[in-house]
């Protein structure tokens, strides 16, 4: 991500709110790997005070209270250090809050600011993860300025991330949405990226959230492109939203599915949906109908 000081307020809009990160885990974590450090170091000096006999008895049957000292003292060890090990990438998860401001967002870790502006975030990705990852609970939000840049991802560990989240996803439609609509009304196109169901699942079983392979949504003034089929915007029947199944399904009027894909699995997918409400209320207006918002 593009390393960037904070610009004047002129350029960032007001401050809206700052997000931080909870230490309560992290200091958990840590206090809990000391103590399993500490309480190894005890049992080896339990070993060295057990009398003479009764650190030789049993030896013929290979469990002497010696050897069960060692194991047990050497099995505490490595839970500890997995414990500073599962510490120091948690600490390193939670090192950044986010000023959120009425046109873009600063990530800082430190004494470095990441700006970026809602209108040149291209993806904005939710995803789940963890637990809930089955149930698409939304846990993560990633964004990135384009396909060149790679994700900085924010985790639902961060106090008030649902509130968050929701902030973000509000302005980056209403700073973006006048740009994509003035791009299309000029007679350009914009891309939408999309990960396929199947990966999306994948993603959620298996991890590795932000490496995945995308495919292209195309949308015009005139057509909506999904995998090389162009469909004429005026050829949409239906934008069916279901909260069940997670899935967006775009089908003609011949009742053909252009589209059916996860919901969250379309980066920046309320933008992509506010578009399309956009377009097909531009569409039918022209034949004097109403649209339904998609939004």
């Amino acid at each position: 991500m593009q390393q960037s000081p904070t610009p004047a307020s002129t350029v960032t809009g007001q401050l809206i709110s700052t997000f931080r990160h909870g230490k309560g885990f992290l200091v958990f974590l840590l206090l809990l790997a000391i103590g399993l450090f500490c309480m190894a170091g005890f049992v080896l000096y339990l070993g060295t005070i057990l009398p003479v006999a009764s650190s030789g008895a049993n030896t013929s049957r290979g469990s002497s209270p010696q050897l069960l000292i060692y194991s047990v003292s050497g099995l505490l060890v490595v839970i500890s250090a997995v414990l500073f090990g599962l510490y120091s990438w948690q600490k390193k998860l939670r090192g950044t809050h986010y000023e959120v401001y009425e046109h873009g967002i600063v990530a800082v870790s430190g004494k470095q600011q990441q700006y970026t502006a809602f209108v040149e975030i291209e993806d904005l990705y939710l995803f789940s993860s963890g637990q809930t990852a089955i149930s698409g609970l939304i846990t993560n939000l990633a964004y990135r300025r384009n396909d060149s840049e790679p994700f900085h991802r924010v985790i639902a560990s961060l106090k008030g991330f649902f509130d968050f989240q929701q902030l973000v996803r509000e302005l980056h439609v209403r700073e973006r949405v006048p740009v994509v609509i003035e791009k299309l009304e000029s007679g350009g196109a914009v891309t939408f990226r999309y990960v396929p169901t199947g990966q999306v699942w994948r993603k959620r079983i298996a991890g590795d959230f932000l490496n995945v392979t995308t495919q292209s949504i195309i949308v015009t003034s005139e057509y909506l492109e999904v995998e090389g089929s162009k469909v004429p915007l005026s050829a949409l029947s239906s934008v069916d939203l279901n909260k069940w199944s997670e899935m967006v399904t775009i089908k003609d009027a011949t009742g053909n599915q252009i589209l059916s894909t996860v919901g969250t699995g379309i980066m920046s997918h309320d933008l992509f949906l506010t578009t399309l409400d956009v377009l097909l209320d531009a569409q039918r207006a022209s034949r004097g109908e109403t649209v339904e918002s998609l939004a």
